[in-house]
C-alpha cells in the first residue's frame, strides 16, 4: 500500500538569523521556511538510512513550526521505520488533525492503521480520502482500502473497492494486480489472467507478478506459458523470495 509523502520545496531561503526588525508575518514566514527546509533535510537523511540525524532535523522542524503537517508526516514514517508504532500513530493523527481535508494525510493514516490490523479504523480514513472532491488520486485510497479488506478477509469488499478504483483509473497497476491475485485465489483463473495481462500492459515488472502469472497459467493447464513466467522470474529476479518459492515448487514436481 502506498503512502503519499507531501513535502514542501524550499527555494531562496535567506535570513536565517533572527532580525528584531521583522514584522510578525515576516517572522512567521521565516519560521515556516526553516521548518520546511529541515523537513527536506530530514527526509533526505531518512532515505539514506541515517535515522538519528533525520530525527534531529525533523524535531528541529517542529520547533520552528509545530503545526507543520509535513513534518508530522515524515516523523510518522520515520518512527514506523524504526519500529516505534505508538509514536508513528501519534504523528500520523496529528497530520490529519492539522489538515483534515488533506486526502494524502487521511490515506497515510489509513495505510498505517491497516498495517496495525485496525481494519475498520483504516477503512474510515480511506473513505475520507476518496470522498474528498479535491483529492487528486482517489484510486490510490480505494486500492489501499481494497488491499486492507483483503488482509481482513473481506473479499467482497476488497473486490468492490478495487473495481471502483479502476472506474477512477482504468489502468491503475496496483488495483489490476490485486484483482488478478484475488481472482486467482477465488479460482477464477481466466479473469485472473485477464487482469494480470492488463497489469503487464502498464509496463510494470515485479517478481510477485511473474510468480502470480506462473501459478495462474499452471492452474489453467498452459505449461508453456507458466514456464515462460518461470524463466523471466529466474532471469530478472534471481534473489527474490518468489524465485525461492518457485525453486521449491520445481523440486517437488
Amino acid at each position: 500500500m502506498r503512502i503519499a509523502l507531501f513535502l514542501l520545496l524550499v527555494i531562496g531561503l535567506t535570513g536565517c538569523a533572527s532580525n528584531p526588525g521583522r514584522s510578525g508575518d515576516e517572522e512567521d514566514a521565516r519560521q515556516k521556511k526553516l521548518a520546511a527546509l529541515n523537513v527536506q533535510l530530514g527526509s533526505g537523511y531518512m532515505q539514506e538510512g541515517r535515522y538519528e540525524v533525520a530525527l534531529e532535523r525533523l524535531n528541529k522542524a517542529l520547533q520552528y513550526d509545530p503545526d507543520s503537517a509535513n513534518a508530522h508526516t515524515v516523523l510518522a514514517i520515520l518512527y514506523e521505520r524504526i519500529r516505534k508504532p505508538e509514536q508513528a500513530e501519534q504523528h500520523y493523527r496529528k497530520a490529519v488533525e492539522l489538515q483534515p481535508d488533506n486526502g494524502d494525510a487521511q490515506n497515510n493514516l489509513g495505510t498505517f492503521l491497516c498495517r496495525q490490523q485496525k481494519y475498520d479504523q483504516a477503512e474510515a480514513h480511506f473513505r475520507k480520502a476518496w470522498d474528498n472532491p479535491f483529492y487528486k488520486t482517489p484510486a490510490v485510497a480505494l486500492t489501499n482500502a481494497g488491499s486492507c479488506a483483503l488482509q481482513a478477509g473481506k473479499l467482497q469488499d476488497a473486490e468492490a473497492y478495487l473495481r471502483q478504483a479502476l472506474r477512477m483509473d482504468s489502468n491503475y497497476p496496483d488495483a489490476l494486480f490485486l484483482l488478478a491475485r484475488l481472482m486467482h485465489e477465488q479460482g477464477n483463473h481466466f479473469k485472473a489472467r485477464a487482469f494480470l495481462q492488463r497489469y503487464e500492459a502498464t509496463g510494470q515488472v515485479r517478481p510477485d507478478a511473474y510468480w502470480l502469472g506462473y501459478r495462474i497459467e499452471y492452474a489453467l493447464g498452459d505449461l508453456k506459458a507458466s514456464q515462460a513466467y518461470a524463466r523471466r522470474l529466474r532471469q530478472q529476479f534471481p534473489e527474490a523470495r518468489e524465485t525461492r518459492l518457485l525453486n521449491k515448487v520445481d523440486k517437488h514436481e
